[in-house]
């Protein structure tokens, strides 16, 4: 997972912050209490951290998502543990906001420009970053938004110390998960498959394996092994490939293609079809990657990075009990 990745998720925590500012200062001389709208629906604040307000408007778009304006039929328990948690989520998200105000944590222009273009960068092309904010309902200006309210509040965690993350502490993680770091065993084949179901009659398990055998005189006769697939594989997703199966690893394929296939040797032809589920193949291997653990080295970086994301999710955690407990929280949403 990058950290742009993992900071993009963090910041659903904080994003809104200024922006329900903004939106309720007409309400602060208002009444504690908002008047409640014709609708059933407050209006006004609906909830205030430390005297600052939240408008209402914030929390009912989010509880619109959610049940669709109203259109899902919700159960009133389900529902009430639902406003609950967007309540909580925005009382957490202006705890958030204020302590990294109150640490004087700022976000330059450069540091939200590099932030961006790692974003971005998790695209392929800009057609598809222009697609994904189409179907996403979103644009750039709210993605940075959202950004330099992450990176703000990873710059307070840093500020804190509570991201820190020690050489040993790599080393140890490394040790301890060493499988995560072994890369298994692997194998690049390419088959031509001719199709027959397992009950299928005996004339047709005789016409697929006549038409199999065919196949696999021609290439043992010289002809080139892909063109052969494109001619008679019934492998609709390889064939035009020249029935290229790419690297796999053991468990990814049926059992009696994966005993077949991993004991070839490179460059090695099966020396009669085998029979699987799906009917005959044919098989050759290309290449054979042997089981690898990465070096430490190679891995570390990941690794650090690893955990200064479980510290992340941590400490924010840590924060907001903290700033909660100090806090005075006044909700008007009645239960």
């Amino acid at each position: 997972m990058s950290r742009v990745f993992l900071l993009v998720s963090v910041s659903i925590l904080v994003a809104m912050a200024a922006c329900k500012k903004e939106a309720a200062a007409p309400d602060v001389a208002a009444p504690a209490a908002a008047a409640p709208a014709e609708a059933g629906r407050l209006t006004g604040a609906v909830v205030k951290v430390n005297d600052a307000p939240i408008d209402a408007t914030l929390f009912y778009a989010e509880l619109d998502k959610i049940t669709q304006g109203g259109a899902r039929a919700i159960p009133e328990d389900r529902l009430k543990k639902i406003q609950e948690n967007i309540l909580n989520r925005l009382v957490e998200e202006e705890l958030l906001a204020q302590e990294i105000k109150k640490q004087a944590v700022e976000v330059t222009a450069a540091d939200l420009d590099a932030e961006f273009a790692k974003y971005k960068a998790r695209f392929k092309s800009d057609e598809q970053f222009q697609n994904y904010l189409t179907h996403g309902k979103t644009s750039v200006e709210e993605i940075r938004k959202r950004l330099e309210s992450s990176f703000a509040l990873t710059k307070l965690l840093e500020k804190l110390g509570k991201l820190d993350v020690s050489d040993d502490e790599v080393k140890k993680s490394y040790d301890s998960g060493i499988k995560l770091y072994t890369e298994p065993e692997q194998v690049h084949a390419i088959h031509i498959l001719v199709k027959v179901a397992e009950n299928a009659a005996e004339d047709k398990v005789d016409a697929a394996k006549k038409k199999v055998m065919e196949a696999l005189k021609k290439i043992r006769a010289g002809a080139d092994f892909g063109e052969v697939a494109k001619e008679a594989s019934d492998d609709a997703m390889t064939k035009d490939k020249g029935g290229d199966l790419g690297f796999f690893r053991k468990g990814v394929m049926v059992p009696k293609f994966e005993e077949a296939v991993f004991a070839l040797k490179v460059g090695e032809l099966t020396k009669e079809p085998v029979r699987t589920p799906f009917g005959f193949h044919v098989i050759k291997v290309l290449e054979k990657k042997e089981e690898r653990v990465k070096p430490f080295d190679e891995v570390k970086e990941q690794i650090k990075e690893s955990l200064r994301n479980r510290n992340t999710f941590k400490a924010r955690r840590e924060l907001v009990e903290s700033l909660k407990t100090a806090a005075k929280i006044e909700k008007f949403l009645k239960d």
